[in-house]
């Protein structure tokens, strides 16, 4: 183990010093995995029989070849510089907008010495300076930072409180925060009023921020448990977040923290805030995520403007979402390839109306592919298939395979 662990050390430090990049586009929480971003309770790990080769297929030669650049990523070694820094971002991006606001802000630092973890928060209402612009004198803190001025000066300022420099920066939306929690069987609706609530507390912001470090703990030393989780599973949860770190430098820390037993020494894991607030770690249940959201939500009865809900229901803004996908699809207003990048079906709830509209996205974006060449096509619609495949799908994964089928005939 020691070996592996030094091998794993040189080279991450290689990659640490020579390709810091931070240009990301959108995406609410993930490495989160502490990589953490964003992961939860599983009652079992899910099974990767499901993705076993049926050799006789044309399909199946090409999702085990897909499989290989996902199964088989190289051991990454860690160099002998101690500490990475991974800045972990929860934008609010939805369907509409290019400003992102970073909502959740937690700077995730890991010892590769000690395999110890120091998670930073930061409240998004923390005063930034931001470049003169069309905004009230109010409006200077750290989410619009990210919004008004770009996410790469946004992501300074974050650097200039915490006080260290972001190695990687991985971001979530809020589509692929849904899709996360979505895949880890958590409640969507109450686990995201959760994380955003902050009105139901005396200290606001700042509690809210504790909250969602505290989640993210909880979430790492679920995922961190026994033997830890698939590499197919590890690849989807990778696939909602956007990063510049890439997959096989996210598996070494993960694998990492799970070899050294971080799970056996849960304060190992330190959680910090700038500028210093004094907050209590409450913890999300997801078995009573209905009656902790509801007691929150009771405590605002009678503060809470009229305007604050601007008297839209969850039926309204589902309704108008569904309008807006499918508008996209037959009436091209707007852009396939955005909706795909945002993963925008992840919002829709209802779950035949998402997996249809994930798929006619899909198939959409497949033609475009094909006519610009023949191997893209084949490596995005394969993706799709073992996303399937994964989830245990059957239906959809069948419908994924066709098409496949159908691509590799011409």
């Amino acid at each position: 183990m020691k070996e592996i662990t030094n091998r794993c050390m040189s080279f991450l430090i290689f990659w640490k010093r020579e390709k810091r990049r931070v240009t990301l586009l959108v995406v609410a929480i993930s490495c989160t995995a502490m990589v953490t971003t964003f992961l939860w309770f599983r009652a079992a790990p899910l099974s990767v029989s499901a993705v076993t080769p049926r050799v006789n297929s044309a399909v199946d030669a090409v999702l085990s070849a897909r499989k290989a650049t996902v199964l088989d990523l190289d051991d990454v070694p860690f160099g002998n510089d101690q500490t990475i820094n991974v800045l972990v971002l929860g934008l609010d991006s939805r369907k509409e907008g290019i400003e992102q606001h970073c909502d959740a802000i937690h700077m995730v630092s890991v010892n590769t010495k000690e395999w110890t973890v120091l998670m930073t928060s930061v409240p998004r209402g923390t005063y930034a300076y931001i470049p003169p612009g069309t905004y009230a004198d109010n409006e200077y803190y750290l989410a619009n930072a990210c919004a008004f001025a770009g996410l790469d000066y946004g992501v300074e300022q974050i650097e200039r409180i915490v006080g260290v420099k972001a190695d990687y920066v991985v971001t979530a939306g809020f589509s692929q925060l849904l899709g996360i929690l979505r895949t880890l069987e958590l409640p969507t609706t109450e686990s995201l009023q959760w994380l955003r609530n902050r009105q139901s507390y005396r200290i606001g912001d700042p509690q809210r921020s504790q909250n969602q470090a505290v989640f993210l703990k909880d979430v790492a030393m679920k995922l961190l448990n026994g033997n830890g989780i698939p590499n197919i599973l590890f690849h989807l949860l990778y696939s909602f977040v956007d990063t510049d770190m890439d997959e096989s430098t996210a598996r070494a820390l993960y694998d990492g923290l799970l070899l050294h037993g971080i799970v056996s020494r849960p304060d190992d894991i330190v959680l910090a805030m700038k500028p210093h607030y004094d907050v209590q770690d409450i913890h999300f249940d997801p078995a009573q995520a209905s009656k902790q959201v509801d007691d929150l939500l009771a405590k605002l009865e009678g503060r809470l403007s009229k305007f604050d809900l601007a008297g839209r229901t969850i039926d309204d803004v589902q309704r108008d979402l569904v309008v807006y996908l499918e508008s996209v699809l037959t009436e091209s207003e707007g852009s396939i390839i955005d909706v795909i990048d945002q993963q925008l079906w992840l919002q829709v709830e209802e779950e035949g109306t998402r997996e249809s509209l994930q798929y006619r996205f899909i198939e959409a974006r497949t033609k475009e592919l094909q006519a610009k060449g023949h191997d893209a096509a084949v490596q995005f619609i394969a993706d799709y298939i073992l996303e399937k495949q994964t989830l245990g799908s059957l239906v959809w994964e069948a419908k994924g395979r066709a098409l496949l089928e159908a691509i590799l005939a011409k």
